[in-house]
C-alpha cells in the first residue's frame, strides 16, 4: 500500500473530478474548516470523504473523550488508511456518503452535531438527492455542516437547494479555498 500522499496523487491522476487535488488539504484548510465549532458540546461528528484523513487529525485533536466519529469513505485504499492510521478512535466505514442514515442508524446514532465534507460537489444526481436531503435534515435538528470548495461558483448551483454560507478564504492551501457552511 502506498503512503497517504502518493495515494492521494495517484487518485487524484486516476478520477480528477473525484479527487481534485493533487495534494490533501493543509493544516491551514484544516483549522478553517473546523473554526467556530464549540466541540464542548459535540459528542458525534461524521466525516464523508476523509481522504487520508487530514481533517479527521484536527477533529481529534478538537473533540472530547467519549466523542463518536464515523468516517464514511468510499475509496477502498483510503479505508485502509485510516483504519490504520486512527485505529479504534473512529469508526470508518466503506460506503458511499448518500448512505449516511443507514450508517447512523446500523451504529445506534440518533444525532449528529457535525458534518464534515471532503465530497466534490459534482456528485451524481441519485447520490446528490438524497444525501443533501439527509444534511437538510441534520442540520435542521442543529448538527453544524462544514466543506469547501476550489470554484465557488459551480458549487453555488450544486448546493442551491440547501442555506449554505460562506465561513471563510483559505490562501494557504494548495489549491487556495473557500469554506462553506449550514449552521
Amino acid at each position: 500500500m502506498m503512503n497517504g500522499k502518493l495515494q492521494f496523487a495517484w487518485n487524484f491522476l486516476c478520477h480528477p473530478v473525484r479527487n481534485a487535488s493533487l495534494i490533501p488539504s493543509s493544516s491551514f484548510a484544516s483549522k478553517a474548516m473546523l473554526e467556530g465549532v464549540d466541540f464542548s458540546t459535540v459528542k458525534t461528528v461524521v466525516e464523508l470523504g476523509p481522504g487520508t484523513g487530514v481533517f479527521t487529525e484536527e477533529i481529534l485533536k478538537r473533540c472530547t473523550p467519549g466523542t463518536k466519529i464515523l468516517l464514511i469513505e468510499l475509496e477502498k485504499d483510503y479505508v485502509t488508511l485510516l483504519q490504520k492510521k486512527f485505529g479504534d478512535r473512529v469508526i470508518v466505514e466503506s460506503a458511499s456518503a448518500h448512505l449516511l442514515d443507514a450508517i447512523l442508524a446500523k451504529h445506534g446514532v440518533t444525532e449528529v452535531n457535525l458534518i464534515v465534507s471532503g465530497l466534490p460537489f459534482s456528485l451524481p444526481h441519485e447520490v446528490k438527492e438524497k444525501l443533501f436531503a439527509s444534511l437538510a435534515k441534520h442540520t435542521s435538528q442543529g448538527a453544524h455542516y462544514r466543506f469547501f470548495t476550489y470554484n465557488p461558483p459551480l458549487m453555488k448551483r450544486a448546493y442551491a437547494n440547501l442555506p449554505i454560507h460562506k465561513l471563510s478564504f483559505v490562501p494557504f492551501n494548495i489549491p487556495p479555498m473557500w469554506v462553506y457552511g449550514i449552521n
